[in-house]
């Protein structure tokens, strides 16, 4: 597998070397002379906060150090993942463009299901002409015929970027 480093982007082979169990030693970009990827001693939680703000070196080294194409089951988990989002996001806009006065106990569980049904379809076809716009710009502007690999690239991109704003918005509300 081919590695990405998380300052530059410039293509590594290896992101460390293991001396013995718990002694390793973080490789250096030959492009920016910077350590390639300070995200392999991170925890969890550290990479996932640096993903809801956004830093261009966390979603690098998801998208290019972690998910590993052929190892993971990478078809499945797109659209594992395509799925929950669209779940979780009709969900989102249900809570925060219905009034709370309508939730009162006089709904019904089916008249919920109706109109969470409608909230996942607008929500579904949003996102579908969403990407839809995005994937013909890219081909229109950059003049560019991508395989449908890149393409399942970037929507992964787009699924995993999602994350920090979905969680920043329902902050705000």
């Amino acid at each position: 597998m081919e590695y990405r480093c998380v300052q530059c982007g410039f293509r590594i082979k290896t992101l460390f070397v293991q001396y013995s169990p718990g002694n390793i030693r973080l490789m250096k970009c030959v492009n920016c002379k910077a350590v390639a990827d300070e995200y392999i001693e991170c925890e969890l939680m550290i990479v996932l906060i640096d993903l809801i703000l956004h830093k261009p070196k966390a979603y690098r080294h998801v998208l290019f150090n972690v998910l590993n194409h052929e190892r993971t089951h990478f078809q499945g988990l797109l659209w594992k993942s395509l799925v929950g989002f669209l779940v979780l996001d009709a969900y989102r806009s249900l809570l925060v463009k219905r009034p709370e006065e309508e939730w009162g106990t006089s709904m019904s569980i089916s008249s919920f299901f109706w109109i969470y049904r409608k909230m996942l379809m607008d929500v579904f076809l949003g996102n579908y002409m969403f990407l839809c716009s995005f994937l013909f710009a890219i081909r229109s502007l950059l003049k560019t015929s991508a395989q449908f690999s890149r393409f399942r690239d970037l929507l992964l991109a787009i699924l995993i970027s999602s994350l920090g704003v979905s969680t920043c918005s329902d902050l705000h509300h």
